[in-house]
């Protein structure tokens, strides 16, 4: 009977001490890993997406409007087809298209957009490949 009493007690200061070191690491781990969470989601905050500026470009039955636009360094202009007609956006010289590959976005159909980023200061010229007496210019400083 007494070594019974002393195997129960004994278990149950085995059963206390794992108790108490699960608690005391198990604790100090999850701490941890609110620690890196919280570190992790401050750095998504910090790393938001830059918002470029934009410049838009309408194609009309009459041509590109505006015309010739100047935007700055890391500006994305968006050409906006209201046509009602199929267009492009093409790098000059027609018909081969070889000046300025960047501009060479190919065919939109009405009510849709094509858009690009300038990331390099130039004049940039340009035209619609579907009827070539309508051109654009893009001066990027």
């Amino acid at each position: 009977m007494k070594n019974t009493k002393i195997w129960l007690m004994v278990a149950l200061i085995v059963v206390v001490v794992l108790i108490a070191g699960y608690l005391l690491i198990g604790t100090k781990a999850i701490s941890q890993k609110t620690i890196v969470q919280n570190q992790t989601t401050q750095q998504a905050e910090n790393s938001k997406p830059t918002i470029l500026p934009q410049q838009t470009v309408t194609l009309t039955a009459a041509g590109f409007t505006p015309q010739i636009i100047t935007v700055n360094v890391n500006t994305v202009v968006i050409w906006i087809n209201k046509s009602d007609a199929a267009g492009s956006v093409n790098s000059d010289s027609y018909p081969t298209n070889l000046l300025f590959p960047l501009l060479n976005l190919g065919r939109f159909d009405n009510g849709s957009s094509l858009a690009t980023t300038f990331t390099k200061a130039g004049k940039y010229t340009y035209h619609n490949q579907l009827n070539s007496a309508q051109t654009g210019t893009v001066i990027v400083k």
